[in-house]
């Protein structure tokens, strides 16, 4: 489940255009996500004139042609719309200010309307003429999302270069029946072939490792969150694959489409096991020493007590809480607060998560609601030794699916899951520093 940004003054893009020949005529940005304009840094004056700007299409339903990560896409759906000679108002828009789509991609919506009924009707006649469209409801305006954005792009950066030490953990993942472990991205564009009916994989054939850390023949030992998959696989390949999510209108398209319809192309060595296709394993080169894996396990009650007073004390608990009073008065609802934990443990090392929700409203439980917190106060038991507790300020406890001691060393990592902005792994460590990542971009703007 997302965690919703803080109430934070951040400045939102909305890039707009009032009629087909402007929308048309709009050239790509260079950028990987929606415009965001130029300053130094953002500001409450600055937040507020772009929500103002983005005001008129919120809690409306949008008749959306396209959604991408690539700014100035779209323009055939455009084109086709114009076609059509229905009264239409076609602009592209910013979703990263709208709670109930998926933020830092750019929709190319063709009419927005109060109600369902009038989105769904207009939908039906461009289906008539032979447009492909979707109805997305926007949902009220949400301050602070672009710092996701911001996020997304710097993680999927040091992603894409890759790790120049073989000895660094890769992740693993299954298309089409085939194991592949993630060596790096590419910045350049590539021809690939369509691998399953629905033209979700994308591959082609790479002549060996980019990185230059891996040859046919070598082995690698396979992990996920619990231990052990897979023990000497060895790399049979090299491929690119894009295996990004596109908008919803690229599956409708006839004929098919002849490229992928989002993302980029990331290099993969293939190899020769199998491993679960839910799964999202790890791979260590063969003879690497195995790490350390925990278990999940239930911590004394008087433990738990301990550590959740201390949660429900801590500083940002309290900033939390009292921003969702306040939202609660303005919007007549009542602030819900849950506090767990879970923990886990080796022996008599252990690691305890105690994870507060505070709610506000109704809502998708994807997207958001009216407000959507937590905060997760992570501490670290070991014998002879103080408790301490990591400085993961942004850790949320729902993403976590594994602890390990990935390097013999006596301190933990970490091994994080989640599925919003798009779908993501993360091996870090105590510190938060990242040991690995994967990312599988998502250009649907519907969460």
């Amino acid at each position: 489940m997302p965690r919703s940004p803080r109430l934070l003054a951040v400045l939102l893009a909305v890039s707009g255009c009032s009629g087909l020949q402007d929308c048309g005529a709009r050239p790509p940005a260079p950028s990987s996500r929606p415009v965001t304009a130029p300053v130094a840094a953002p500001s409450a004056s600055a937040d507020q004139e772009a929500l103002a700007a983005a005001a008129p299409y919120a809690k409306s339903w949008w008749v959306l042609l396209h959604s991408s990560a690539t700014p100035g896409e779209g323009d055939e759906a455009l084109e086709a719309l114009k076609r059509t000679g229905l009264s239409a108002e076609p602009r592209r828009l910013s979703t990263t200010p709208f709670r109930d789509l998926r933020p830092c991609l750019e929709a190319v919506v063709a009419r927005t309307f109060v109600s369902r009924a009038e989105a769904l009707d207009f939908q039906s006649r461009l289906r008539e003429a032979g447009v492909v469209a979707d109805v997305k409801y926007a949902g009220p305006l949400q301050a602070g999302r672009e710092a996701a954005c911001r996020a997304g792009d710097e993680a999927q950066a040091a992603i894409i270069e890759g790790s120049h030490r073989r000895q660094a953990p890769r992740f693993v993942e299954s298309h089409v029946g085939r194991t592949f472990m993630l060596l790096a991205g590419s910045r350049e564009s590539r021809v690939l072939e369509p691998m399953d009916v629905r033209r979700g994989v994308w591959m082609a054939p790479a002549p060996g490792d980019p990185t230059g850390l891996f040859s046919p023949g070598d082995r690698v030992d396979v992990y996920g969150a619990r231990g052990l998959l897979q023990g000497g696989c060895a790399v049979k390949g090299f491929a690119w694959i894009n295996r990004g999510v596109p908008a919803f209108d690229y599956f409708l398209r006839e004929p098919p489409p002849e490229s992928p319809g989002c993302g980029r192309a990331w290099a993969f060595a293939e190899l020769d096991c199998a491993v679960p296709p839910e799964e999202w394993g790890f791979a260590l080169p063969a003879g690497t020493p195995a790490p350390v894996f925990f278990t999940a396990s239930e911590a004394p009650a008087e433990l738990v007590t301990t550590h959740e007073s201390a949660l429900r004390g801590s500083p940002r608990f309290a900033e939390l809480r009292s921003e969702g009073l306040l939202l609660a008065e303005r919007v007549g609802e009542t602030l819900k607060v849950e506090v767990g934990s879970f923990s886990y443990n080796s022996g008599e090392w252990r690691a305890l998560f105690s994870v507060a929700r505070l709610r506000v409203g109704e809502g998708h439980s994807l997207c958001g609601m009216d407000y959507d917190q937590q905060v997760t106060r992570a501490v670290v038991m070991q014998p002879g030794a103080a408790a301490r507790v990591l400085p993961l300020n942004e850790l949320s406890g729902d993403t976590v699916v594994g602890v390990m001691d990935l390097e013999g060393d006596g301190r933990m990592e970490l091994l994080l899951r989640d599925s919003w902005p798009e779908p993501w792994v993360r091996l870090v460590r105590e510190d938060g520093t990242e040991v690995a990542g994967a990312v599988v971009e998502n250009c649907d703007s519907g969460c």
